[in-house]
């Protein structure tokens, strides 16, 4: 008994000083300014990003079956008006196509604003894993904006995806309610449960693959955005009780709908962001190998070589003041007109 109680004390100590490590980590990188950015950048973001995500998946169920689908998830997760405003905002985005310029000046803007959000989570994410890219240039960039419209692919993917999965899953329930209707409804909130855990479970996996540049393993990659979506889940919830206890944004009148998608953004990152942190704790612990990628490195050699550069210039510096603290008359000499 004795042996069993040591045990569980130790893995409790174990526990909290791995949950300390992780939050000291996480409150190193500022994550309530990085969260408040990545607000501000999915605020311009959104029409373009739910535009491509919506015409990806209109072209196998049809726009009316996907802006449904969005509107019901946005008001779910935040409040029934701001599912109605984003909604505007998905329809009031247009392509001009009055002639093949205008076109792909439209085009190229509009994957710029939908990719924004992605790029600035992609610089926060290689600060969390403490990666930098070797080079920062304009093919850099070009690159690094492929990457995050990939994860604006990669949600339309899910979003269809899901989309099935939720018919196949009312298809299912309505015929098992013939048979046992109370048993069923238990049922199926468990099975909309699992999916919505998979779900999001999926997409932070797919962000923590593709946006930091580093090579991680599946095992690490997928506990962490497990881990994550059972944070996330729970701060929806928590969320959700807190919008509609204290209704925040009521003081803001016709802006509320903006300041409302500014906190879901900024609370969805803080929990992401966390949940980031524990990945890299957890690999830390368990000694997971985890490199850079190839046009990335450690974010220290960057700091190493600027602290070699600084101990160089005050060498420098100190060889010339003691040179002139020697040879007084000559810097004299030197200095007269």
């Amino acid at each position: 008994m004795s042996s069993l109680t040591g045990r569980i004390t130790k893995n409790a100590k174990d526990l909290f000083k791995f949950l300390k490590e992780t939050y000291m980590a996480w409150d190193r990188n500022d994550p309530f300014a990085q969260s408040a950015i990545i607000a501000y950048y999915t605020l311009f973001s959104l029409p373009s990003l739910l535009m491509i995500v919506t015409s990806i998946a209109s072209a196998f169920i049809g726009a009316e079956a996907v802006q449904g689908r969005i509107h019901d998830e946005i008001a779910r997760f935040i409040s029934p008006e701001v599912a109605k405003s984003i909604e505007e905002m998905i329809s009031n985005v247009t392509l001009q196509n009055d002639n093949w310029v205008t076109l792909i000046i439209s085009i190229a803007a509009l994957i710029y604003g939908a990719t924004g959000v992605f790029f600035q989570m992609k610089k926060t994410m290689n600060t969390i894993w403490n990666v930098t890219e070797k080079k920062q240039n304009f093919k850099r960039m070009l690159i690094n904006r492929a990457i995050a419209f990939g994860m604006v692919l990669v949600l339309g993917f899910m979003l269809l995806v899901a989309f099935v999965v939720t018919v196949l899953l009312n298809i299912l329930t309505e015929y098992l309610s013939n048979f046992a209707p109370q048993v069923t409804v238990i049922f199926a909130d468990i099975l909309r449960f699992l999916v919505s855990f998979l779900f999001i479970a999926a997409l932070f996996a797919a962000m923590f693959k593709i946006l930091p540049d580093v090579k991680m393993g599946y095992k690490t990659t997928i506990l962490g955005a497990s881990i994550t979506a059972i944070l996330f889940l729970i701060g929806e919830q928590l969320l959700g009780i807190y919008f509609s206890s204290s209704n925040p944004a009521s003081v803001y009148g016709g802006a509320a709908s903006i300041v409302l998608v500014l906190l879901w953004v900024n609370y969805t990152c803080l929990i992401l962001f966390f949940g980031a942190e524990i990945t890299v704790q957890y690999a830390i612990v368990k000694k997971h190998r985890i490199v850079p990628s190839s046009h990335a490195k450690l974010a220290h050699t960057e700091e190493m070589e600027a602290l070699r550069e600084k101990e160089k210039q005050l060498e420098a510096d100190k060889k010339k003041a003691l040179e002139l603290a020697t040879n007084p008359e000559e810097e004299d000499t030197n200095a007269t007109p």
